[in-house]
């Protein structure tokens, strides 16, 4: 296994920036302890085309678009039981189960390090539909492909911490009715969800549908 710094230095990183964006933070967490990307740089890749695809027909590309251009690049069967049903139906909806994956791309892009920015009191940046291929044009992922490169366990674990530290918050506010005063600086909870399923699935074997979000 790759090592990374010190799970007790990675938690009290991951619980001083926690409690900064003003979440509530629990000391008691399990550590994140010895992890093994588990996913190789082309299922990374792949993963993230099938979801942009999904996403993009989600904002209003053209269904048998995004599923001719799979077909183009052979990833039809790297797309998802779901993500099938929902591009092959003909009903538009329901768009809101994929709109809000566009944070899910976002960090996975980071993961291939499409981009160098995956901050957890900022959403993803308007230009990031420039950085993948031209779904409309046909375009090839040839060359998406040959920048991207798989970063290390050692950038990645404090990510995957503090999404795991600020998902315990919200589910703690969640079961408490807490009533807090808002933060500026908190992304709805969605988007921390969803990064942390990206970062999950790159360190387990489980389908990308059944990634373990276990809390405690």
């Amino acid at each position: 296994m790759e090592r990374i710094m010190e799970p007790e230095t990675v938690r009290r990183i991951s619980l001083t920036k926690a409690k900064k964006l003003g979440y509530p933070v629990n000391s008691d967490l399990p550590l994140l302890g010895d992890i093994a990307i588990q996913r190789t740089q082309e299922e990374l890749v792949d993963r993230m085309l099938c979801l942009f695809t999904c996403v993009a027909c989600s904002f209003g590309l053209p269904k048998q678009l995004g599923w001719s251009w799979l077909a183009q690049e052979g990833l039809l069967e790297k797309v998802t039981p779901e993500e099938s049903l929902y591009l092959r139906s003909k009903d538009e909806s329901p768009v809101e189960k994929f709109q809000p994956h566009v944070e899910t791309i976002w960090t996975l892009a980071w993961l291939a390090q499409v981009h160098d920015t995956l901050e957890f009191n900022q959403t993803c940046t308007n230009d990031m539909v420039s950085m993948f291929p031209n779904l409309k044009a046909s375009a090839s992922s040839e060359a998406f492909r040959s920048k991207c490169q798989l970063r290390s366990v050692e950038e990645i674990a404090p990510k995957l911490d503090l999404a795991y530290c600020i998902h315990w918050a919200i589910q703690h506010e969640t079961e408490h009715q807490l009533e807090l005063p808002k933060k500026p600086k908190r992304l709805r909870p969605y988007i921390i969800i969803n990064r942390r399923h990206a970062l999950e699935w790159l360190f387990c074997d489980e389908p990308w549908d059944e990634v373990p979000m276990d809390i405690d």
